[in-house]
């Protein structure tokens, strides 16, 4: 740590393969940036394999290391863990490693890309187990993950430091929405890229359920691996949606923005239970009114009927429920959008999460 403008500058190298745009990393580096610390990125493409990737960045990082405090390794990186480990050791720094998910679940369990018996499967368990061991502290989003990696992988909960999901407030902020075509109508958008755990089939069984309802239109926005199914079933069941490709992520805000209910996360899934979702806290950082799964993640910050309103998971009845009571309370849906955007300046801004983060990486420094 170094003097800069009255405070110690925490300098942190961010180390691995990734990209600086994706939403996790980009939050903590300006939850970082707003409360005094430096950022160097050591970095290469996603995606690249470790034996192209690791000589990269050995290079990248004999060049910086004097000039660095800590070294960080960002989520879904534990390919790099083990590097940045030795690079930490030999430069005499400590390393973090942003577990933000487990391979092993989102990989084998939730997509079920592999068999649970496969090579691949005992390949994630064991890269989890030792992203989880080797480093100084471990950053998860949620206690709920925390309890997890201690029951799967033994890790010990003095290790773990609970950095929540966040969005970027001067992104994500209440603007004026575009003039609707139809007044009368709700807009219900579902923003994502059609993953199990945000739970799709669900929202159209849902609409399928609420099919002579008129106050509703329903905006999908975004592309992804279940995309083409859920195109085929809404046109098999003659189901009203608006499909819109993927956008910019500069034109999110006002697709939120344009929305008068935003849906969240509804799949039964571990990643929904263990998570929060960019498409939960996004809009309530706009204040909109928001209706979600009900999860244990969600439930760490946020309150049902209070903050937001929340529905069982996997469960089109309770969906399809939850929206005819938002749309016959004009009123609700200003208290909890009005409420929830209180809370989401309270809990998880980047300012509110980096002078937490920060604070526990000055005394990992100074322990050392």
């Amino acid at each position: 740590m170094h003097p800069a403008g009255g405070q110690l500058t925490v300098r942190i190298c961010y180390l691995g393969g990734f990209d600086p745009q994706y939403s996790r990393n980009n939050f903590l580096r300006q939850a970082l940036a707003e409360n005094g610390c430096e950022v160097v990125m050591c970095r290469v493409p996603p995606g690249m394999p470790t034996a192209q990737k690791y000589p990269q960045l050995i290079a990248q990082y004999a060049k910086v290391w004097r000039n660095c405090d800590l070294l960080l390794v960002p989520e879904s990186q534990q390919t790099t863990v083990p590097l940045g480990w030795m690079l930490a050791r030999l430069t005499g720094k400590p390393v973090v490693f942003d577990f933000f998910l487990s391979m092993h679940e989102m990989v084998i369990t939730e997509r079920r890309q592999f068999s649970p018996r496969s090579r691949q499967a005992r390949r994630h368990a064991a890269s989890d187990r030792l992203a989880g061991y080797l480093p100084d502290i471990l950053l998860v989003q949620t206690r709920r993950f925390a309890s997890f990696l201690q029951a799967r992988y033994q890790v010990q909960p003095a290790k773990m430091h609970v950095a929540p999901l966040g969005v970027n407030d001067a992104v994500f902020f209440p603007r004026n929405r575009a003039i609707k075509k139809d007044p009368a109508r709700l807009t219900v958008l579902y923003f994502g890229s059609y993953i199990p755990n945000h739970g799709v089939p669900v929202i159209l069984d849902a609409i399928a359920l609420l099919r002579a309802d008129r106050r509703f239109h329903f905006r999908f926005v975004g592309d992804g691996e279940g995309k083409a199914a859920a195109l085929a079933a809404a046109q098999a069941r003659g189901l009203e949606i608006e499909f819109v490709p993927r956008v910019d992520f500069s034109a999110v805000p006002q697709q939120i923005s344009d929305a008068d209910i935003v849906l969240g996360v509804f799949g039964d899934t571990p990643q929904a239970d263990m998570a929060l979702a960019n498409k939960v806290l996004q809009p309530l950082a706009m204040c909109k009114t928001v209706l979600a799964g009900d999860t244990h993640s969600i439930r760490e910050h946020f309150v049902h009927g209070e903050h937001l309103q929340l529905v069982p998971l996997a469960n089109a009845a309770a969906l399809a429920d939850g929206l005819r009571a938002l749309a016959a309370d004009a009123g609700m849906r200003t208290r909890l959008a009005e409420a929830g955007y209180e809370r989401f300046r309270e809990r998880v801004t980047p300012r509110v999460v980096g002078a937490v983060l920060r604070a526990r990486l000055e005394r990992l420094l100074t322990a050392r």
